[in-house]
C-alpha cells in the first residue's frame, strides 16, 4: 500500500467511525432508544460498538431513560441517578 493510498483510507474509516459512534450517540441521548450500530448482551441492558459501549435502560423510579456511554473501556458520560 503506498502512502498515498493510506493517506485517504485513514481518514475515511476515522470519518465512518465517527459517523457511526455521532449516530449512536444522538439516538441515546436525544430519542432515549437503544443504538442502532451496537449488539446487545447482558439482557439488553449493555450494548457494545466498535470502541464504544453502552449501560442503558429504562429507570423504575423515574421513568427515564438513562445510560451510561463508554469510550475504549472508560466511562466518559452517564445520567444514572440513585
Amino acid at each position: 500500500m503506498t502512502w498515498k493510498k493510506a493517506a485517504k483510507i485513514v481518514p475515511a474509516v476515522a470519518a465512518l467511525w465517527l459517523l457511526i459512534f455521532l449516530a449512536d450517540y444522538v439516538i441515546v441521548r436525544g430519542a432515549g432508544h437503544a443504538p442502532v450500530f451496537c449488539i446487545a448482551n447482558e439482557g439488553a441492558s449493555h450494548y457494545t460498538g466498535l470502541g464504544y459501549s453502552y449501560d442503558a435502560g429504562f429507570n423504575s423510579f423515574s421513568g427515564q431513560y438513562e445510560y451510561c456511554l463508554y469510550l475504549f473501556g472508560h466511562a466518559v458520560r452517564s445520567t444514572f441517578t440513585n
